[in-house]
């Protein structure tokens, strides 16, 4: 029994250094057409949960960290939320773009029907240091076939993405699997919209058909 125990550490030892090697033998140049992508798992298995982004130490602070309009049923609306400009800097990183097109908003708070001409006074509220946006009030509705956009760019966010005190491989990694997610309060867990991640312009983006609390993670 001892000796068939240590048969089977012994190859699954083999079986996580050809991982290791194929992981680190990546061609510079651009993946071969038939190459097959290590799965992330085989590079480190992730922790249990939902791992929201955090901003970068060296990232400048938001512009505003709560912003408030009025969105009117039958218009449309865009806000965005941008970055302080670093000295020298001609235009501002991207943080955050919202928007409901003309037949998108349905229902205002609580849920309650919204005719054509109705308005509702909505309010994010970003977090500080994570990629967390709290949109009020609750219970306000989008159309399922001209759903509200969400955008958040995630260039300012820190690299260390597992957060093991070293940028490498399994961060970028990681970085190719970040989505939008949502949840209902602080006390319920988190699930994952569907969602669209860029990484050549660092942007994720979804449809959100309510209000939620909505973040960027892994």
């Amino acid at each position: 029994m001892h000796r068939e125990h240590h048969m089977r550490f012994r190859r699954y030892l083999m079986s996580l250094t050809v991982v290791l090697v194929a992981a680190g033998c990546t061609d510079q140049t651009g993946p071969s057409p038939t190459a097959v992508p290590v799965p992330l798992a085989a590079l480190v298995p992730p922790p249990p949960g939902t791992h929201i982004l955090q901003q970068s130490p060296t990232a400048p602070r938001l512009q505003t960290y709560q912003v408030s309009f009025w969105a009117k049923r039958g218009t449309q609306t865009t806000v965005f939320v941008n970055y302080r400009r670093r000295p020298g800097q001609w235009l501002p990183d991207p943080f955050l773009r919202f928007r409901i097109p003309i037949n998108g908003l349905v229902a205002g708070a609580g849920g309650v029907p919204l005719d054509r001409g109705d308005s509702v006074r909505i309010t994010l509220t970003i977090d500080t240091v994570s990629f967390n946006v709290d949109f009020q009030p609750s219970g306000v509705l989008f159309s399922s076939a001209s759903p509200a956009q969400l955008a958040i760019w995630y260039q300012d966010a820190s690299p260390d993405l597992n957060g093991d005190g070293v940028v490498d491989a399994t961060d970028q990694a990681l970085k190719d699997q970040l989505a939008i997610w949502y949840r209902g309060s602080r006390t319920q867990a988190w699930k994952q919209v569907w969602s669209k991640n860029d990484p050549s312009q660092e942007v994720v983006t979804a449809a959100l058909y309510h209000f939620s609390q909505y973040a960027v993670g892994w």
